[in-house]
């Protein structure tokens, strides 16, 4: 009998593994059902992203993104940690999109001393009058963009999925 599903249940497999593509590292969300592709990165956004990193961002998180420090995991004497590295040493590819653009518009402060300085200073248009020179919407994607650049493809289609739950969690009504 089980020879029989078996027989039965191939057809069904041959369709379904065909329709996965041949490298069968297709990314599964909760439910199983396979995400869209990790979108390919445009090139001329990269390129202006990195001139943005190497302007404002190069100065704390090292060059190329590979950070200014090999000890930015270990906080100061006051409890402050060193800026990361975006590229895969760092934890930035473990962030949505939606974070990352927020922490660089919005700056960072530390998160468990709340009413602290900013750790990071805000690049959004709105921050410009504040001495800190901002940077425009399409400034900031591309940055990410550069970011992404960066990343191995296993950090890419993790960040790809993390994307995904995220937007779904943002965009959905609570009950």
């Amino acid at each position: 009998m089980k020879l029989m599903r078996f027989v039965l249940m191939l057809p069904l497999l041959l369709v379904t593994s065909a329709c996965l593509g041949s490298d069968a590292e297709v990314l599964r969300n909760v439910q199983g059902t396979p995400l869209p592709p990790v979108p390919t990165l445009d090139a001329k956004q990269v390129v202006e992203g990195r001139r943005v990193y190497d302007t404002h961002c190069a100065t704390c998180h090292g060059v190329n993104g590979i950070g200014s420090t090999t000890n930015w995991k270990v906080p100061d004497a006051e409890g402050n940690f060193p800026p990361p590295p975006h590229n895969d040493d760092g934890h930035t590819w473990h962030h949505p999109d939606r974070v990352l653009y927020e922490s660089i518009r919005d700056g960072l402060r530390d998160q468990f001393r709340p009413g602290s300085p900013l750790r990071m200073p805000a690049f959004g248009d709105k921050h410009a009058l504040s001495g800190v020179e901002g940077l425009s919407d399409a400034q900031v994607r591309a940055l990410i963009s550069y970011f992404k650049s960066l990343w191995s493809k296993e950090h890419r289609e993790y960040q790809w999925e993390i994307n995904l739950i995220d937007v779904e969690r943002h965009s959905t009504p609570s009950p």
